[in-house]
């Protein structure tokens, strides 16, 4: 038994009519083919590729004299949209929590003093788990470091 089917210009083919019970059902499904060819035309020999598929779209229901459509739920679509989505949910909320990138003047001061000016900046210090950490010494700072509201560099990095 051969299956016949009749083609439209748009790729589309319809499936000959069944009817069971008083309906009658049409099948939709869309067909693409490729081919290409590279071999050199007069002997009709070479590289030549082929591709063709089908993939289903739905069914027409005809039933007491009314036509209704069914389409086909391509779970495989949805899912990978689902996941393409959700990534770039993910990629934006993780850039999202990221600290701001630094705002301020900084300005190098005599002795290694750092001041910021107009702003402040995040700063991430570095894990040593390789080192020990020495406890901060509390030096006094000088009078032009606590006028200028200036911090240790050393201290600023961890």
């Amino acid at each position: 038994m051969t299956r016949q089917t009749a083609r439209d210009l748009d790729g589309r083919a319809f499936d000959p009519p069944v009817e069971q019970d008083g309906t009658t059902v049409i099948t939709a499904v869309s067909s693409t083919s490729h081919s290409a060819s590279a071999g050199d035309g007069d002997a009709g020999r070479g590289p030549t590729a082929a591709m063709a598929g089908t993939r289903p779209l739905g069914a027409f229901e005809v039933r007491d004299g009314r036509v209704r459509w069914h389409p086909v739920v391509d779970v495989t679509r949805v899912v990978t949209t689902a996941e393409i989505v959700l990534g770039a949910v993910a990629v934006a909320s993780r850039l999202a929590g990221r600290p701001p990138a630094a705002r301020a003047r900084v300005t190098m001061g005599p002795g290694g003093w750092v001041s910021l000016k107009s702003g402040t900046v995040s700063l991430r210090p570095a894990g040593r788990g390789w080192r020990r950490t020495q406890p901060a010494t509390p030096a006094r700072r000088p009078w032009w470091a606590r006028l200028l509201a200036a911090t240790a560099l050393e201290r600023l990095l961890g």
